[in-house]
């Protein structure tokens, strides 16, 4: 029997080249793969991934794209990242298009092609290509188990990379895509980290979070402001930072959630700061329903919670003044009927003298009832406001010079404080004028033994408002008093028809402004009259 042809016979496979082949392509991807590892940003990965491959394997050039987006028939890719080209080409090889066939090939069929520099879509590109001696290109796709996320583009210098070499470049193509897909996802969980915390200090009220060790873990920059810096506050415990106490107080809603794992909800004072507040607080439950922390929310609303008691006032100021106009006029007209058949009969009968003085008694009382009824009606049904710009400093002084005619026969002392940065207010002239005798006759009326009185004006830059206040040394107001004050028809003088400071608050609200009032402990007491600045049109 003949020999056959041992030309025809496969070349026997030398252990060694194919251990050293193995030992060369796992280095390269243990290379690619360190290289893929040093950075979890996308940017990052993309330019080590092309630096370790281009020095690994000694490709001149090498172009790395990524999916923008998707069409039906085509899909639209830009480039990422580039090795060994010129500003000109860069620019030349910006995006390219490709068919969802073709993508399709890729993915179900072969993830590595080769093909001639002829075939290249950019001329520029081409002539490069014959420039350098290139005359195969390598395009590997970059994918994952579910899609592709983008091609790499690489130069086969004196072919060295043969077919044989697809399952190792196809691997190639895999790990860069794992590495693309992380690294978009630590980016999204970057963003939305970001987007988190950009929120969390964007809250206008103090957000705390807190551990079973009832230490703070982290707090936002409105939080900050309030309680100190992030860093003195981080790792205190929460009621020194919160309460400046070492132990809970009875009506802690951190504490009360910490106890019990279920949302809390609390208001009333703040334990250290006053006011008004509404307290928050949620358990942070882990998989197993262990509470793992609390988020703190304080709110503080002792500005909402004032302007709500307003509006309610006003609504009962409302209701009454309906009321009060009808009995005013239910009055009014029998009185006029009393004054004149009273007037009639002191001009017609012969008097003694005793008998005249009962009648301008009589008089005097009927005057005193028309005041009650006029000032009724006024309250009832106030008289609208005339506005115009005006100095509120110039208001003031004219007041003053106007009490004049009350402390001749006093011991009072006078002080004015007036800011000279007062912007011009619109408003009543006479109205305001109203409002500010009123509160100097009350205060004038409160000490009898003599006293001082300070007027101020001066600006809230924080709140953009003109601020009044009238500040006297009198025996204050007694604790009982100070809800009812500003009641109609409340009043502790013998001869008061409780009605000023009534009149006052709702000539004040016609003007977009308010009136508050402080009694300190050491006696006094102090008016507030808060303007808004405008000069430009009335309140509505």
């Amino acid at each position: 029997m003949e020999l056959a042809d041992k030309s025809l016979l496969p070349k026997p496979i030398n252990p060694w080249a194919e251990y050293r082949r193995q030992h060369d392509e796992l280095q390269i991807l243990f290379d690619i793969s360190s290289a893929l590892h040093s950075s979890p940003h996308l940017e990052d990965v993309l330019q080590r991934a092309l630096t370790s491959i281009s020095g690994t394997l000694k490709l001149k050039m090498a172009a790395l794209y990524l999916v923008k987006e998707v069409f039906d028939d085509y899909w639209l890719l830009e480039l990422a990242a580039h090795h060994g080209f010129t500003a000109t080409l860069i620019n030349c090889i910006q995006s390219l298009s490709i068919s969802t066939e073709v993508i399709n090939r890729f993915y179900y069929l072969k993830p590595v092609k080769w093909f001639p520099t002829r075939k290249l879509v950019f001329a520029k590109l081409r002539e490069r290509m014959d420039e350098v001696n290139v005359q195969e290109i390598i395009c590997i796709a970059l994918m994952t188990q579910k899609r592709v996320l983008g091609l790499l583009y690489v130069t086969n210098d004196q072919l060295m990379l043969g077919r044989e070499k697809r399952e190792f470049l196809s691997t190639i193509g895999h790990m860069i895509g794992v590495a693309i897909e992380n690294a978009k996802l630590f980016e999204s969980v970057e963003r939305a980290k970001s987007e988190l915390e950009i929120t969390f200090d964007a809250i206008q009220h103090s957000i705390f979070i807190i551990d079973p060790k009832l230490q703070v873990l982290r707090v936002n920059k409105t939080s900050e402001t309030i309680y100190g810096k992030g860093e003195s506050i981080v790792g205190r415990k929460y009621t020194k930072v919160l309460y400046n106490q070492d132990h809970p107080h009875p009506e802690c809603p951190i504490w009360a959630c910490l106890w019990r794992a279920e949302p809390v909800r609390r208001e009333g004072p703040h334990p250290r700061w006053g006011g008004y507040y509404h307290y928050y607080a949620f358990p942070v439950l882990n998989k197993a329903g262990t509470l793992e922390r609390v988020v703190y929310y304080e709110k503080d609303m002792t500005e909402a919670r004032k302007l709500e008691q307003r509006m309610h006032q006003s609504e009962r100021l409302k209701a009454l003044g309906t009321l009060a106009a009808g009995i005013a006029h239910e009055i009014r007209n029998p009185l006029a009927t009393i004054n004149f058949n009273t007037q009639l009969l002191h001009r017609e009968l012969a008097l003694e003298p005793s008998q005249a003085q009962m009648f301008q008694d009589i008089f005097l009382e009927i005057k005193k009832i028309d005041r009650i009824v006029q000032q009724v009606l006024q309250f009832a049904k106030p008289r609208e406001p005339q506005f115009l710009p005006n100095q509120l400093n110039e208001v003031v002084q004219y007041c003053q010079d106007l009490s004049k005619a009350y402390l001749r026969k006093t011991k009072i002392e006078f002080v004015t404080e007036l800011a000279e940065d007062i912007p011009p207010l619109v408003m009543d002239f006479n109205q305001i004028s109203q409002v500010i005798m009123n509160l100097l006759i009350n205060a004038i009326e409160a000490m009898p033994d003599g006293g001082r009185i300070t007027l101020k004006t001066y600006r809230q830059q924080d709140s953009m408002s003109v601020v009044f206040e009238v500040c006297d040394t009198g025996p204050g107001i007694m604790d009982e008093d100070r809800e009812r004050i500003f009641d109609p028809f409340f009043t502790r003088k013998s001869e008061g028809t409780g009605l000023g400071l009534s009149i006052s608050r709702q000539i004040l609200e016609k003007h977009g402004a308010f009136i508050e009032m402080e009694s300190p402990a050491g006696g006094g007491a102090i008016f507030r009259v808060v303007f808004p600045e405008s000069a430009e049109s009335p309140p509505r």
